[in-house]
């Protein structure tokens, strides 16, 4: 079906909007040919999908900034507005900081009822400093981030999903670490890296943030934060919030911005789910997925078994822990979004590979010694994020990387799925045999033996 206007030149517009004016930065993801900045693209795709998307980095370098103007400039949210909603993360949030609190007037009459905080009750967010919330709290948003699900007392509200943004500084004496399963929640990330001298110069001129009234409304701000204080329901509350909406998107119209309507979300949410997957592409994700949910020697990855290269440097080797459903649907759901972005048909491998070093590295552990094997090599990456582009990629000549490996194994694992479409299975299960060598061989080659022997 011809598309009928295309939504990328809508959405690419936004982008370099907010590249050449607000959040000046430099390209440093490169894909088809095109070039990028990998933490207002991922944003970006966080947008158009209503992903999760961790931002790391130094004190002041951009992080919260360019999710706040993200949250802006795709919902129709005055930029005051969302900057007010955020939750600023500190050792004392607790459920009633973050989610909600007992109406106390009505508590007094022996009545319960939920005041939700407004962080909650505005569909894109934003928490700034997300690892200064300890531990022990980090759970209570868990089904928040992944669901759009949030709890109080007997009471609920599901916004369903929507974009979710956390920023995190690097370690100091205030942080705290982030649990597994709330980093298994969060589909992306990225580093806020140093724009470059060029720009820091244009961004020091901007003291007062004086561009920030371009994307600002006191007005409405102040309209909508008298509804979120309303005690009205939630459904009340969400239709008098697109009046406002509704303002302030026509107002950007007027300053010339390219907003995106309810209507057009829906369309590239519904676009972007059409896209299919390439056979390299397929091929690819397969490969990466047996190699870090796979085991030769305990059957299947686990967080509670070591991690062993008896058998092979295959990935599984490398890091502590196994793959999640969750991680793999954010590789296809954020490789579907590019490929949309970029105007393709379907996703292609370097689609697919390229996004998924930022959907594992801030959710693998890697093993000391592969940490070892890197550490003093010369890179522009976070350590983490650089092993795991190098061992998804070609990877080294002690370490062979996951695209390498299947650039090796393709064809015959071709050959095996042309014998299961012409119905050949015994062929089939002998040739993945002979190709799996006893566990030496690509641990897809198992995964196809357990599946062919149940037929």
């Amino acid at each position: 079906m011809a598309k009928q206007d295309k939504l990328q030149s809508k959405v690419k517009g936004l982008y370099d909007a907010l590249k050449s004016d607000f959040y000046l930065c430099r390209d440093d993801f490169d894909s088809n040919g095109e070039s990028f900045n990998s933490a207002l693209l991922f944003g970006t795709l966080t947008e158009l999908n209503r992903g999760k998307m961790l931002l790391f980095g130094e004190y002041g370098g951009g992080k919260t900034t360019s999710a706040e103007y993200l949250n802006s400039i795709f919902n129709g949210l005055p930029l005051d507005l969302v900057k007010r909603l955020a939750i600023r993360g500190n050792p004392q949030l607790t459920e009633e900081k973050m989610v909600g609190r007992p109406h106390y007037g009505k508590m007094h009459q022996g009545q319960e009822d939920v005041v939700w905080q407004h962080f909650v009750l505005v569909g894109p967010k934003i928490f700034d400093e997300f690892n200064r919330l300890p531990e022990s709290n980090q759970s209570i948003v868990l089904n928040g981030v992944d669901r759009g699900e949030w709890n109080y007392l007997n009471d609920f509200i599901s916004t369903g999903k929507q974009p979710f943004f956390a920023t995190c500084n690097y370690a100091d004496r205030g942080n705290n670490v982030l649990i597994p399963p709330i980093l298994d929640r969060f589909d992306v990330a990225v580093e806020s890296k140093f724009p470059g001298v060029a720009n820091v110069l244009h961004i020091a001129q901007d003291y007062h943030n004086d561009k920030d009234s371009a994307l600002s409304n006191p007005a409405l701000t102040r309209k909508a934060l008298q509804i979120l204080n309303s005690g009205k329901s939630y459904e009340d509350i969400q239709k008098e919030l697109e009046t406002i909406v509704g303002e302030h998107e026509e107002s950007l119209r007027n300053k010339g911005f390219e907003v995106l309507s309810v209507k057009d979300r829906e369309r590239i949410e519904n676009e972007i789910r059409s896209v299919p997957l390439d056979r390299d592409a397929e091929q690819y994700f397969a490969f990466l997925v047996a190699e870090t949910n796979t085991s030769p020697k305990y059957g299947q990855k686990r967080s509670i078994d070591p991690a062993t290269a008896e058998h092979g440097l295959y990935l599984q080797a490398s890091f502590v822990g196994s793959g999640s459903r969750r991680e793999e649907k954010s590789i296809v759901r954020y490789a579907k979004s590019l490929a949309w972005l970029q105007d393709h048909n379907e996703v292609n491998l370097e689609h697919i590979s390229q996004v998924a070093p930022y959907v594992l590295w801030h959710r693998v552990k890697w093993t000391p010694e592969a940490e070892n094997l890197f550490r003093d090599n010369n890179r522009v990456d976070p350590l983490d994020l650089y092993i795991t582009k190098t061992l998804l990629g070609d990877g080294t000549n002690e370490v062979p990387g996951v695209k390498k490996r299947f650039s090796e194994s393709q064809q015959n694992y071709q050959r095996i799925v042309d014998l299961v479409g012409h119905g050949k299975l015994d062929q089939a299960l002998d040739e993945a045999k002979q190709y799996h060598a006893e566990g030496k061989g690509h641990p897809i080659f198992n995964d196809v033996i357990m599946d062919l022997e149940e037929k």
